[in-house]
């Protein structure tokens, strides 16, 4: 909770600076580099935390639409023992962007791709939230976001003596509701 209060606070004086400027916002276009780091809770595993960080580089087309592709590091706690899995998504990413000339604007985004770590599968991440623009080629996005990795299979081998053994297979879901924050260059 600590983290979060002071990541609201970073971002409230972050967006002052922004509307201290001027009026005029400078229009996306051309390459963008993304830089976001998000905490949250696993929403199936009894809420353990998560946190993680991710970069993603592409291209906006037209001023809304934003295509590139990235990578993260999630660290999770699978197990509940308070000890970080990391997991490591790759993915393509699509932003639009409703309003590309006021400083405010909604954002809505989806990643899709792979993830590998702890185990491996699916990645899927949809998000929605606000963006807060500059005259410059700089933005700061707040964002709610969903995020689903397919089940991991987690195998846990017992073994009795020379000859028996017990093997239990046990499906761990780790999808996520996060509050995500990233800067935009």
């Amino acid at each position: 909770m600590k983290k979060i209060s002071f990541l609201l606070g970073l971002m409230l004086i972050i967006s002052t600076m922004v509307f201290a400027q001027s009026e005029n916002v400078w229009v996306p276009r051309g390459y963008q580099g993304f830089l976001e780091m998000n905490s949250g809770f696993q929403v199936a595993n009894d809420g353990n935390s998560t946190t993680g960080i991710s970069t993603t580089h592409g291209f906006y087309f037209n001023g809304h639409t934003y295509v590139g592709i990235g990578m993260g590091l999630d660290f999770c706690d699978i197990y509940g023992n308070n000890s970080s899995d990391v997991v490591v998504p790759f993915f393509a990413n699509v932003n639009y962007l409703f309003s590309n000339t006021k400083n405010i604007s909604p954002v809505i985004k989806m990643r899709l791709g792979s993830y590998v770590g702890s185990g491996h599968g699916t990645y899927a991440d949809l998000g929605f939230g606000v963006r807060f623009g500059s005259k410059r080629d700089f933005a700061v996005t707040v964002m709610l976001t969903g995020t689903f990795y397919s089940n991991l299979k987690d195998k846990y081998v017992r073994t009795y003596g020379e000859y028996s053994s017990y093997e239990t297979i046990k499906d761990l879901n780790i999808s996520t509701i996060s509050l995500r924050f990233g800067i935009e260059w």
